[in-house]
């Protein structure tokens, strides 16, 4: 997967922070390396220089990491568009700096990796129980749980999924019929998903609607009924809808 610099998938203490200090490194050549990193791509960098060949990178394996938390960040020198962790050449001004910084902004760094900062006072091991630091919204629970999730599906271990996702009614099996008790669905239609990442299956017709689950791609799903852009859809076959899904990222089945 690649690299997520997306503030809004942390947490939003630790945003704060992260932010403070992008600003306070505005004038250095410093970027936001990294800041989300799910726990698929964190097990690939495990695995990196593990009989590979290649150099280690990475001593935590998926969910040992607080970047699969919202909790940690990297910023790594951006020179003449190219990315540098070096400390030659009079760089290791910068990195000094970036402690520096850090430590005003209230993060903990790394003695054995200067682009990190992360959340002060926490464990993985903690992190893995759901010990979260208090104050999370929806955007960074919801996205952790899509992880979380996605995660499960695997059928390995994942931490719990943080209290501040949106406790929205699941769709009722009704809304997917008519008055009549028939179905509102036109019998054989049927898609697949075409997201590469996968595809949120939410609540309701809409972003705001708490994610029940992700698709994975090549999904088989019976489409119910369409509300605008968005199809409730049942994955079971049973005539039942159990969630909706943005139609863009589906795409018929021919019958």
């Amino acid at each position: 997967m690649p690299r997520d610099v997306s503030i809004a998938h942390l947490h939003p203490d630790f945003r704060a922070r992260v932010s403070r200090l992008a600003s306070g490194l505005s004038q250095t050549p410093f970027q936001l390396f990294e800041g989300f990193r799910s726990p698929e791509r964190q097990r690939d960098l495990f695995r990196q220089g593990r009989g590979d060949g290649r150099r280690i990178v990475t001593n935590a394996d998926a969910w040992q990491s607080y970047h699969q938390y919202g909790l940690a960040a990297d910023f790594v020198l951006l020179i003449d568009g190219v990315w540098s962790w070096s400390s030659d050449a009079g760089l290791d001004a910068h990195w000094k700096l970036l402690r520096k910084l850090a430590g005003q902004a209230g993060l903990e760094c790394l003695s054995w990796e200067a682009p990190h900062v992360q959340f002060p006072g926490l464990s993985w091991r903690g992190l893995m129980k759901g010990e979260y630091p208090s104050g999370g919204d929806a955007t960074w629970a919801e996205h952790l749980q899509e992880s979380i999730q996605r995660w499960k599906r695997s059928g390995q271990a994942a931490p719990p999924v943080p209290s501040e996702v949106p406790h929205r009614p699941a769709i009722q099996a009704a809304e997917a019929h008519s008055g009549n008790g028939t179905s509102d669905r036109a019998s054989g239609t049927y898609s697949r998903v075409a997201a590469r990442h996968g595809l949120r299956l939410r609540s309701g017709p809409g972003v705001h609607f708490n994610v029940v689950d992700v698709l994975p791609l090549g999904r088989q799903v019976s489409v119910m009924r369409v509300d605008g852009e968005w199809v409730a859809v049942d994955l079971n076959f049973d005539g039942y809808a159990d969630g909706y899904c943005h139609a863009g990222y589906l795409e018929p089945i021919a019958a």
